[in-house]
């Protein structure tokens, strides 16, 4: 039996499933509508004769799976422009079906009975397919719901469960893999991402797109732990102690400190004291995930690290004028123990500022927005996808630190979403939805290249026939644009607007900026109209653009181009938060009465007609150190639940405190009583 039979799915069926009820149901034409799957059936029972193993070693999900039909060597393609599951054949180099689907497709995988599984990330479900024949669509056997915006899925490695990340719902799920009924819910951190399972079952590791964390969930037990993810940077952190509690500092800056001023330094120290876990580099952008098998127990986790400068000083952009801004990191997690080796979570300050002129890598462009993951085997590598440059980069995937020993690259098409290591075969094939292309590396070829004159290997490509698109041309333009890490027109330090804004949310951050210190605002769904900063007096995106692109020393943007990037980010769809909230409808709308209250006074200000925000500026006795005025904003509630931490320059941990902590400053909530304040803190987080 090849490797292909044993590492990837081996479909050997007739094409005739049975669908949740039980009742058979026929592959569809290839003109089939699109598959609208029945949901919560008592069974989701595989093709009939199918044999199926699990696609990837570590048993991972991606937008790319790869699979053998009747000898021919395919590649399943998660197509979210086209809301289809291409079918390609990657030694043809072809089309060869398309397998319409009724939302936003995004993972997928193949479990051990046979069933393609894909997450439809817009429609809080999972839909399994059964293959057939190879020139024919997917027959669509069953769907289960999930929590709001499923992301990734794995397997665990007896086959008996599939668990589910999902983005904005928070939480992982664990679903049976034969029949998908839910088996529990763990609630996580916001914003949970890619996930894989430890060697022995019984342990869930999960990234997240923000937070400097990561999920260690004991499965037996449906509990999660954070890991911390910083990097360790001491001069960094020497740097801050010695002017986060200097008012002195400020006054000689023209600061006015005032008493209240004076006493927020001190309870900020106090809060400081005995917290070395929050020092060191924010970590976010954990996108992907990989796990060894030789060695084995190793957790591999692309992610960035990020230097948002101390925000009691002002700065003359974003971040610390004096410190590489963000640089790309890959922790290395012990499976056995939970824990990060600290090598891999070291900043190199050095070499970032390319001390080392004679090496070559150092040339290349950094790894910023990593998107995928996975590990070849045979060469012990791990391959990292990376949009804005939209490279794949080779890592010692046995390195103490696999960013400092990197092999190669090779350049693929835009928005690579996914990839998938063909061991047998010696070769990678990667996704990428952006300019609808799969690549094929040959991961066996030896480097042919001059890192110095081309620091990139090429690949083959393979077209993919024309489709209806769901989106227009000038969307996919400002998709290309707000992704394109490197471009010195948006920012000179290579950051990307996906840098703050990951899928369109905040990076959790409260950056350093010449206003004062100011968090990440959410985008989606939130820009249709003002504000579109906590203080500035934009009118108009386009403004606030512009002031962006300069803070961040870039050139800016042609007119055409602007309009682009202004389409894609209005057209962002907002997370629908309403679907996912865990209290019953009579506390969401007790908090609604609450809200519009005329005693609490919410909605003054925080308009339901004007999308929660009134337009104006206010004075919420909120100034912090470094802030230049006292008046913000009133900021848009659209997402607030989803966001955190709270406040413009984050104080506030939770919403609930925040509720609690500004009575008389903004709004009235000293005479609620703790059931109101919940009942309030639920209906915001249905906005």
């Amino acid at each position: 039996m090849s490797m292909w039979k044993r590492n990837v799915a081996l479909v050997v069926a007739t094409g005739v499933a049975a669908a949740c009820g039980g009742a058979a149901q026929q592959s569809k034409a290839p003109d089939a509508p699109m598959v609208a799957a029945q949901v919560a059936g008592p069974a989701c029972v595989a093709t009939v004769g199918a044999v199926a193993h699990a696609t990837s070693p570590t048993g991972s999900s991606s937008t790319i799976v790869l699979a053998e039909i009747g000898g021919k060597k395919l590649a399943y393609v998660s197509d979210e422009d086209v809301h289809a599951v291409l079918t390609v054949d990657v030694d043809e180099k072809k089309q060869l079906a398309s397998t319409p689907v009724d939302g936003v497709p995004g993972h997928m995988i193949m479990t051990n009975d046979g069933k393609l599984v894909v997450v439809m990330r817009d429609k809080a479900r999972v839909i399994a397919f059964t293959p057939g024949a190879a020139n024919k669509p997917l027959a669509s056997a069953c769907a289960a719901p999930v929590a709001d915006e499923p992301f990734a899925m794995a397997v665990t490695p007896d086959g008996k469960s599939l668990l589910v990340t999902s983005a904005w719902g928070r939480t992982l799920s664990i679903l049976d893999a034969v029949s998908l009924v839910k088996k529990s819910d763990v609630r996580l951190p916001r914003e949970p991402r890619a996930v894989v399972i430890g060697d022995d079952g019984k342990t869930a590791f999960v990234s997240h797109a923000v937070g400097s964390h990561m999920s260690v969930v004991d499965l037996s037990q449906g509990t999660a732990k954070e890991l911390i993810m910083r990097g360790k940077d001491p001069l960094m952190a020497m740097k801050r102690r010695v002017s986060r509690f200097n008012p002195k500092r400020l006054r000689a800056a023209g600061v006015k400190v005032t008493a209240e001023m004076d006493q927020r330094f001190k309870e900020m120290e106090k809060d400081e004291q005995g917290k070395e876990e929050e020092t060191g580099r924010i970590s976010c952008q954990g996108y992907a995930l990989a796990k060894t098998m030789d060695p084995k127990g190793r957790v591999l986790a692309p992610q960035v690290f990020v230097d948002s400068g101390d925000p009691n000083q002002r700065a003359e952009g974003y971040g610390d004028d004096d410190s590489p801004t963000e640089a790309p990191n890959v922790a290395v997690i012990d499976d056995a123990t939970g824990s990060a080796l600290d090598t891999s979570l070291a900043f190199e300050r050095e070499r970032m500022f390319m001390g080392g002129a004679d090496d070559p890598r150092d040339h290349h462009e950094p790894c910023l927005l990593p998107r995928a993951a996975a590990v070849d085997p045979n060469g012990k590598s791990l391959l990292v996808t990376c949009f804005g440059i939209d490279d794949v980069v080779e890592y010692d995937a046995a390195a103490a630190s696999p960013v400092r020993a990197e092999k190669r690259r090779w350049g693929v098409g835009a928005g690579p979403t996914g990839i998938a290591v063909d061991v047998a075969g010696k070769r990678a094939v990667v996704w990428s939805q952006f300019d609808r292309i799969i690549n094929v590396i040959d991961l066996g070829a030896p480097q042919m290249s001059s890192p110095k004159s081309n620091p990139r290997e090429k690949s083959a490509r393979i077209e993919l026939p024309d489709a209806p698109k769901k989106i227009s041309a000038e969307i996919a333009m400002g998709r290309l644009l707000f992704h394109a890490a490197g471009d010195n027109r948006i920012a000179k330090d290579g950051r990307a607007c996906a840098s703050c804004h990951p899928d369109g949310r905040d990076d959790a951050i409260t950056w350093a900026t010449p206003d004062g210190p100011r968090r990440t605002i959410l985008l989606a769904g939130r820009v249709g109209q003002p504000p579109y900063s906590w203080s500035n007096p934009e009118h108009t995106l386009r403004e606030h653009l512009a002031t962006t692109f300069d803070r961040l020393d870039g050139a800016g943007l042609r007119s055409l181009e602007l309009d682009a990037i202004v389409a894609y980010i209005t057209t962002m769809a907002p997370p629908n938060a309403a679907a996912n909230h865990a209290q019953p409808d009579t506390k969401v709308a007790r908090g609604k009465q609450i809200f519009m209250s005329a005693e609490t006074q919410c909605s003054t200000c925080h308009t339901p007609d004007t999308n929660f925000a009134d337009g104006m500026q206010h004075d919420v006795k909120s100034k912090a150190a470094a802030d230049r005025k006292g008046d913000f904003n009133t900021p848009s509630l659209r997402g607030v639940g989803g966001a955190g931490p709270w406040f413009h320059d984050g104080r506030y941990k939770t919403l609930g405190a925040l509720l609690r902590g500004v009575d008389g400053k903004m709004g009235k909530t000293s005479h609620l009583k703790d059931d109101d304040l919940d009942s309030l803190e639920s209906y915001l987080r249905t906005l």
